[in-house]
């Protein structure tokens, strides 16, 4: 067999092979990034759900700019996962949509559809920390994300310093229980207003406080509420216990 010949039968060979184990494709691995640790949560107190009027101003067709909304009516069932982000310091006690101020620090929501008032649970994918919110405004508006929360909302749910989060949101349609706290007497109503003015030390989002005086005596209560569950309930009254060495007793409305 002349050189020639063999030198072309091992080149064809060669290109065979080639065919049949074509080069490697080099990928490159793009790390996934993981997402900023969350911070531990902070309490307050979940507001009470119970269903009344719509807000006449907040629902139905509304206007943002170009465009055009309408709010969604009577609904049994909704489930949404996307992004919430919380709002700053800018919309401390801006007037909402349905005409009050935005409580930036209660648990509170804006939406675009949802009816004005609505409850959510709102879920914090990343951690797993859970908590019901008062749909009080509508948003957002400059992105795509699902929900607008308050800064309390984002506390609660141990965002920490990151902006937005991947969150699941699930109406809520049960109307929950009602209780108050009522404490023990104090003496003088002097008293009585130190009982409230420590209290702005705790958390108390949408909670009131009232300055109940006995019929006979120079003596108080101070009344706390609404919670709408006992569990926050224990949180103020465990709190008024060792830092106010004051007892309290827990009524259901």
């Amino acid at each position: 067999m002349s050189k020639s010949l063999l030198a072309t039968m091992l080149c064809t060979a060669m290109v065979a092979c080639a065919s049949l184990n074509p080069p490697v494709e080099i990928i490159e691995v793009v790390p996934v990034e993981e997402p900023p640790p969350t911070a531990e949560p902070i309490w307050y107190p979940e507001p009470v759900v119970q269903w009344g009027n719509l807000n006449l101003r907040a629902n139905g067709r509304y206007q943002v700019g170009e465009l055009s909304y309408t709010t969604w009516r009577q609904l049994d069932y909704y489930v949404a996962e996307g992004h919430a982000s919380w709002r700053d310091e800018r919309f401390d006690e801006r007037l909402a949509l349905s005409g009050v101020a935005f409580e930036n620090d209660a648990l509170t929501a804006a939406h675009r559809y949802l009816p004005i008032p609505s409850f959510l649970r709102v879920t914090n994918l990343v951690n797993g920390e859970a908590t019901i919110v008062r749909v009080t405004d509508r948003g957002p508006f400059r992105s795509d994300e699902l929900l607008d929360i308050s800064r309390a909302t984002a506390q609660r749910l141990g965002f920490g310093d990151v902006g937005s989060r991947p969150v699941r949101i699930e109406l809520v349609t049960e109307p929950s229980e009602r209780f108050v706290l009522e404490t023990n007497y104090v003496y003088g109503r002097d008293a009585a207003v130190s009982v409230v003015s420590r209290l702005v030390e705790l958390n108390l989002g949408h909670l009131s406080t009232t300055i109940i005086p006995h019929q006979y005596e120079n003596r108080y209560r101070v009344k706390i509420g609404d919670f709408a569950s006992i569990p926050d309930a224990n949180h103020v009254a465990n709190w008024l216990s060792t830092n106010l060495q004051i007892g309290s007793s827990l009524i259901k409305e």
